[in-house]
C-alpha cells in the first residue's frame, strides 16, 4: 500500500508528528506498519468525524476497513471525546493499531500459504490478500474486512471507557499523562474494581465533604519559607500557586519576574498522619449507601483509601500536608501525592496481617502531628506500646471497619463504622 485512503495533505508536519509519536509507543516499537496506516489512523482520531473525507481514488481493503470504522457508532462517540486532543487521540490511536495488529494477525493464521511477509508486516500483507480477493470478486474480502472491523469498533469501546476513566481521574486531581502513554498499564488500572470504587467516591466527596475541623492549637503564621525558586517555564506554576487558583487567568497576577518566593502557608489546621490498613482483609467488602434508597457492596480499601485522599485534598487547600502510610503487618514507607497512591493502590494484594503495636511505635515520631489509624482487624496490641502512646501524648484516633479493640478504646478517642462513610477523616 503506497498511499493513504483520505484527501489529506500527508506533508502536513502536525499529522506526521503524531504518526510518528504513535510508532515511538513501547507497544507498537520494532512492529513493521505501512507508515500511511499510522498516518490515517492518527488523522482520523485526531480530527473530527464530520471534517473526515475519503479520497474516491483510493481503493483496495485499508480504504473499505477505515471508511467502515469511520461510519461506526463507537467510533463516532470515542471521536467526540478525542478529537482535537493530541494525547487522548494517541492513546486511541495507538490501541486502535494495536487490536489492528492483532487482528490481522489473526486473520493471517486462517491462510494455509503463509510466507514470511506474513509474519514480518501482518497488517501489509492482509491489506494486499484483501485487495486481491476484491479484484476477484472473492466474498472473503467482505468477510474479513467485516472482522476486522468488529475488532476495531470493540476496541473502539473499551478505550472510551479509558477516556472516560481518565477524565474521572483528572477531575479528582490524579495526574494521567503519563499513565496515558502506557496503555496497558492505564488500563488495568482503569478496570481495577478497587480504583474504580475510589474515583467514584472522590468525587461524590467533592461535591459533598463537609469542612475539615480546625487543629487544637495553631501552627506557624505567615507560612514556613521554603526558599527562592527560578521559574524555567510558565508550566511549572502549578508548582507554586495553589491548585484552586489555576483555572484563573495567569496574567491576573501580573508576576513581574520569574523569580518567586516559595513558602507553605499554615493558618490553625495541623499536618495529618494517616495509617491505612492494607491487610487482606481490607480486600473484602463493605456495605455502602450511594442514596438514600440505594445499597452496594464495596471493598474496604477503596472508600478507606478515598478517605485519605479527600482529606489531603482539603489540607492542601488550607495550607497543610498529610502523610500516609500503608500498613500490615509492618508499617511501610511514606506516600505523599495522589498518583503514587493510586499506583500503590493498584499492585495491592490480598495478603498478609494486621500489627498496630508496630503502627503506634512508628507513631511516636509524629508527636506533632494528628494521627488517625483506619484498620478492620485487630489481633494483638502489646500494653507496652499503648502505654508508650499513651504517656507520649499522641494525638491519636482509630477507625475500626467493623470491628473492635477494648484496650484501644478505653485509651484512646475511636470511630466505629458498620457501613463505608467515605467522609468520615474530615470529621475527625
Amino acid at each position: 500500500m503506497r498511499a493513504g485512503a483520505l484527501v489529506e495533505d500527508y506533508r502536513n508536519n502536525t499529522f506526521r508528528s503524531l504518526a510518528r509519536g504513535v510508532l515511538s509507543n513501547f507497544l507498537l516499537q520494532n512492529k513493521r506498519l505501512p507508515f500511511f496506516v499510522s498516518l490515517d489512523s492518527s488523522i482520523i482520531h485526531y480530527k473530527s468525524w464530520s471534517q473526515i473525507v475519503f479520497n474516491p481514488q483510493a481503493k483496495g481493503g485499508w480504504r473499505a476497513i477505515l471508511e467502515r470504522y469511520w461510519s461506526s457508532e463507537p467510533y463516532r462517540l470515542l471521536n467526540n471525546a478525542v478529537a482535537g486532543d493530541p494525547l487522548l487521540s494517541k492513546y486511541a490511536t495507538i490501541n486502535f493499531l494495536n487490536a489492528l495488529l492483532q487482528k490481522s494477525e489473526d486473520e493471517l493464521e486462517k491462510c494455509e500459504d503463509r510466507g514470511r511477509r506474513d509474519r514480518e508486516d501482518p497488517v501489509g500483507a492482509l491489506m494486499s490478500r484483501i485487495d486481491r480477493a476484491m479484484q476477484q470478486g472473492s466474498p472473503s474480502a467482505d468477510g474479513a474486512v467485516a472482522s476486522i472491523c468488529r475488532a476495531l469498533e470493540e476496541e473502539a469501546a473499551e478505550t472510551l471507557r479509558d477516556i472516560e476513566a481518565a477524565e474521572s481521574f483528572t477531575h479528582i486531581g490524579v495526574p494521567v499523562a503519563e499513565l496515558l502513554e502506557r496503555p496497558d498499564e492505564f488500563r488495568e488500572k482503569a478496570r481495577n474494581k478497587i480504583i474504580v470504587h475510589l474515583v467514584r467516591f472522590l468525587r461524590r466527596l467533592r461535591r459533598e465533604s463537609p469542612g475539615l475541623k480546625s487543629a487544637k492549637s495553631p501552627t506557624l503564621v505567615g507560612g514556613r519559607p521554603l526558599g527562592v525558586k527560578r521559574i524555567q517555564r510558565w508550566s511549572e506554576l502549578s508548582r507554586v500557586l495553589p491548585i484552586d487558583y489555576l483555572d484563573d487567568d495567569l496574567l491576573s497576577y501580573r508576576i513581574a519576574s520569574r523569580t518567586v518566593r516559595v513558602s507553605e502557608s499554615y493558618g490553625s489546621v495541623q499536618n495529618y498522619v494517616v495509617y491505612l490498613d492494607k491487610s487482606g482483609s481490607m480486600g473484602s467488602a463493605i456495605q455502602y449507601r450511594s442514596s438514600p434508597t440505594q445499597v452496594e457492596y464495596v471493598p474496604k480499601i477503596s472508600f478507606a483509601a478515598a478517605s485519605a485522599l479527600a482529606l489531603a485534598h482539603q489540607l492542601r487547600r488550607l495550607g497543610a500536608r498529610m502523610t500516609l502510610k500503608l500498613f500490615d503487618t509492618e508499617v511501610h514507607d511514606p506516600i505523599a501525592d495522589y498518583a503514587r497512591l493510586i499506583d500503590v493502590l493498584a499492585r495491592i494484594r490480598a495478603d498478609s496481617g494486621t500489627n498496630i503495636s508496630n503502627v503506634l511505635e512508628d507513631a511516636l515520631g509524629h508527636r506533632d502531628d494528628k494521627i488517625v489509624v483506619v484498620t478492620d482487624g485487630i489481633d494483638q496490641v502489646s500494653d507496652d506500646s499503648v502505654r508508650n502512646a499513651r504517656s507520649s501524648g499522641l494525638d491519636i484516633t482509630f477507625v475500626f471497619i467493623k470491628t473492635d479493640n477494648e484496650l484501644l478504646r478505653s485509651n484512646f478517642p475511636c470511630i466505629h463504622l458498620r457501613e463505608a462513610e467515605p467522609e468520615v477523616l474530615l470529621r475527625i
